[in-house]
């Protein structure tokens, strides 16, 4: 009997299709309420013909809530503006919210916490819109104040106050990124868009969130959980995209009105000069003065040149997200311009005269209120940038950066040297007022906003070679940009330091041989020094005066002595201090003789899989752990990151989440490795996962290669779930004995830093200065409330492993202050003052 092949798109369906209408049409069964709002607000806006131009002119005191109707009686209005929008637009947006925002509250807190919190979220937040404006009419603002007599109609502010006090019942992970969303847009569209119902919309996720934090004081002193530095790569590039559009979107609305609407104008306009401002504002100096008409841009493509800071941005926000440095600095650079123009608006400002009369007065005081967010929006986000530039530590390969600055500036030299020789042979010399109208001619051409003061003739006499390069050389420059940057940012130019290639190279030479934690010299921000003849290479970082490898030389067996050697001349030739961390014995002998002394920094524990049977005694926890996850459904589940299914990675990334958002501090890198480690796919991922998908626990295992054959395997990631069962960590490790033996003997759970060595594990000539080793034994016992590293070592201790020391090998004892701080910096490269203080209180305490 022939069997039929089924087609692509059949496949698609019964494989991603399917189970995706399954799951929606599920998640539509579970929200009752939800559907029954959405029901009524889509019936209403049908039956009262509001889709189009929304509710008629009779059906108002119904459909919208205001000062006047309330004053009048018209209470219900609370309830029954809910159900009404007032454009097509507008219902699209508001279904979507409702079906989507809500029904995720319903799941989170049921069908009547639900009802109550958008009642009780509507009446809340129309309280506080009705007191702010009558405020600010009070104070004479001419933005807010002139929203007290509006009609507030549409569900936002029910329905976004719903979805902030549910947040707190989400996740951490996706607790953190709903939050971040909702009021980075609700923000923005306050900022460019301005309407009434913008601002209502920010008011009620604000009551929302101050709701969902009341309710976690509840259960303990409130406080910011922590991220993941990749989920804090995440957060701010959202951010800096979320505000990347808002210019455009000043463009797309009719009549904006929002502090930063101006803003449009900054970027589509030419910077108006004081003879301008003044002309156009006369004896009435308000923010609506600076609506100066626009000049626009030569050429059919010329509006293509407004975008280019917001395509540029939306491109750095996802190298951003993709940890690239090269990212931040350029979005640092824009933020920081659109600063600087927009302080030309303060500056323009401040300089019209001032008129005697009070209102006039107070019409000043008002737009330049207006105007400061132009300068302290930009310049927050880029502070905050700078603050967290730590966790983008991917650079550019340098040849990738030289090729950008080749291409961009060669193209820029030759359309610019084609205008100004068309310029002068037109005689633009004596036309435009020597050179300084040459570079008005240029900064029009380049720049989205031309410099203050340099746009002062009318372009309309020109010949036809020199039209036609001012109208199409911004374009063709700025198109040439912006490709070579997005390549750049996007694709495979980035490494270490020493850049994508060599740390390519280092993988080749990695699987020649290494020690057991050498695979993590393939981590960022680690560099390479190679041996001269390129079969020997040692991973390390510089901090200050101080070169801090990882673990000792990797490459082929014979040749690893040679390249430790050439190492320390290296370092010699430039002034640093080498110091080998977390290194084994098999260095000792040729370090001694050249000067070294050494100090255990860790214990690592291996177990030799092959002898394993869990039987005795001493493996009754193991056995406890596997019969438990036995009778729960729990299985392991093996692959890399990016072989797993989609819905395993995002709840691998949630259990991360969780884990960081429990941490007082950062979380630490060098030898402790994060999700962006796992994404190796050479690293296998070991998940407890039940009947429902969710994952109890994670660890993760770095390859260790002798002669290009796999002999090992150690232990990196460990994270347990916030519902994790109790033993799922020895569940896990079990798992990996029995997985794992079928192709190595040998496997190693890491190092254990600081934890005292078992007794009789030293011998006598390996016993380093007493009084470093109290040091080390009392920073140990400090750190253990904080980090628990003696608590993992007495839990791995439960496999009856053997152990290896592991030492740092240093020349100087005079040195070893210079490496503490090097060490600091590398464990938590984003310790700020404001966390050092709290932990030092902690280990004080």
């Amino acid at each position: 009997m022939a069997v039929r092949e089924r087609s692509a798109p059949a496949l698609f369906w019964s494989a991603v299709g399917f189970p995706a209408l399954q799951r929606f049409m599920g998640y539509l069964r579970s929200v009752p309420l939800t559907l029954s709002i959405l029901g009524i607000f889509l019936a209403t806006g049908l039956l009262t013909d509001s889709f189009l131009g929304g509710p008629p002119e009779e059906l108002l005191p119904l459909a919208g809530v205001s000062a006047p109707g309330l004053r009048a009686g018209h209470w219900w209005s609370l309830v029954t503006s809910l159900f009404f929008a007032t454009n097509p637009l507008a219902y699209l947006v508001a279904s979507l919210m409702i079906l989507l925002l809500l029904g995720v509250a319903e799941r989170k807190l049921g069908k009547l916490q639900t009802a109550a919190l958008l009642l009780g979220g509507q009446f809340a937040a129309v309280t506080v819109f009705l007191l702010l404006t009558q405020l600010a009419r009070y104070a004479g603002d001419g933005w807010l104040g002139l929203m007290t007599e509006n009609a507030l109609i549409g569900p936002y502010a029910a329905v976004l106050a719903v979805s902030m006090a549910s947040s707190g019942k989400l996740r951490v992970l996706w607790r953190r990124r709903l939050r971040t969303a909702v009021l980075s847009v609700a923000l923005l569209l306050v900022l460019y868009v301005g309407h009434a119902e913008t601002v209502i919309g920010l008011i009620g996720a604000l009551v929302g969130l101050a709701a969902s934090w009341w309710a976690e004081t509840e259960h303990g002193p409130l406080h910011a959980p922590r991220s993941t530095g990749r989920e804090t790569r995440n957060l701010l590039a959202l951010t800096v995209a979320v505000f990347a559009v808002g210019p455009i979107l000043t463009t797309i609305t009719r009549t904006p009105t929002g502090p930063l609407a101006l803003l449009r104008d900054v970027l589509l306009n030419p910077v108006p000069t004081l003879g301008q401002l003044e002309a156009n504002c006369g004896s009435t100096v308000e923010a609506s003065c600076l609506e100066i008409g626009r000049a626009g841009f030569a050429g059919p493509f010329g509006l293509a040149l407004t975008v280019v800071p917001v395509i540029l941005l939306l491109i750095c926000a996802d190298g951003m997200r993709r940890g690239r440095s090269m990212a931040l600095r350029i979005t640092l650079v824009i933020q920081l311009v659109i600063t600087a123009l927009a302080a030309v608006y303060l500056a323009l400002f401040a300089l019209i005269p001032h008129y005697p009369s009070r209102p006039q007065t107070a019409a000043m005081g008002s737009g330049f209120a207006h105007i400061l967010p132009l300068v302290t929006v930009p310049l927050l986000l880029a502070v905050l940038l700078w603050v967290n530039r730590w966790q983008f530590r991917v650079e550019t390969v340098p040849s990738a950066r030289h090729r950008l600055a080749l291409v961009v500036g060669g193209v820029w030299l030759v359309l610019a040297g084609g205008y100004t020789v068309a310029w002068l042979a037109a005689g633009g010399m004596m036309r435009d007022g020597g050179p300084l109208g040459l570079l008005a001619e240029l900064a029009r051409q380049y720049l989205p906003v031309p410099l203050p003061n340099l746009y002062r003739r009318v372009f309309a006499e020109r010949d036809t070679v020199e039209a036609l390069i001012f109208a199409y050389s911004g374009p063709i420059f700025w198109l040439v940009a912006l490709a070579g940057v997005w390549s750049v940012l996007v694709g495979r130019h980035h490494g270490s330091d020493s850049g994508h290639n060599d740390r390519a190279a280092a993988r080749r030479l990695l699987h020649q041989g290494g020690e057991s934690l050498s695979w993590m010299a393939l981590w960022e921000p680690n560099r390479y020094w190679f041996s001269p003849d390129g079969r020997g290479a040692v991973a390390y970082q510089q901090h200050g005066t101080v070169a801090l490898t990882l673990a000792g030389p990797f490459g082929a067996a014979e040749g690893r002595a040679r390249t430790a050697v050439g190492f320390i001349e290296f370092c010699g030739s430039r002034a640093l201090a080498p110091a080998f961390y977390s290194c084994d014995g098999t260095l000792w002998p040729l370090l001694r003789d050249r000067g070294f002394q050494r100090v255990p920094v860790a214990q690592e524990t291996r177990l030799s899989v092959r002898e394993l049977d869990f039987k005795g005694k001493e493996w009754q926890n193991v056995r406890t752990a596997r019969n438990r996850a036995a009778k729960m459904g729990i299985t392991a589940v093996w692959g890399t990151y990016n072989g797993l299914p989609s819905a395993l990675r995002a709840r691998l990334n949630e259990v991360s989440e969780e884990w960081a958002a429990a941490k007082t501090i950062p979380e630490m890198g060098f030898t402790l490795g994060g999700i962006d480690e796992l994404m190796d796919d050479e690293v296998l991922c070991c998940l407890a996962v039940d009947g429902d998908g969710n994952v109890h626990g994670i660890t993760s295992w770095l390859p260790v290669y002798e002669d290009g054959k796999l002999v090992s395997r150690t232990l990196d990631v460990m994270r347990r779930g916030a519902g994790g069962f109790p033993g799922v960590m020895e569940f896990l490790i079990a798992a990996a004995v029995v997985e794992l033996r079928e192709s190595v003997e040998v496997i190693s759970l890491s190092g254990s830093p600081l934890a005292s060595l078992p007794d009789g594990e030293m011998s006598p000539d390996q016993v380093p200065d007493e009084n470093l080793l109290r040091i080390l034994d009392v920073v140990g016992h400090a750190l253990e409330p904080v980090y628990g590293f003696r608590s993992l070592a007495a839990f791995k201790s439960r496999f009856q492993p053997e152990y290896r020391t592991l030492y740092l090998y240093y020349q100087d004892p005079l040195q070893l202050p210079a490496i503490g701080r090097a060490l600091t910096r590398a464990y938590l490269p984003g310790l700020s003052l404001r966390q050092g203080a709290r932990l030092v209180r902690e280990l004080v305490g």
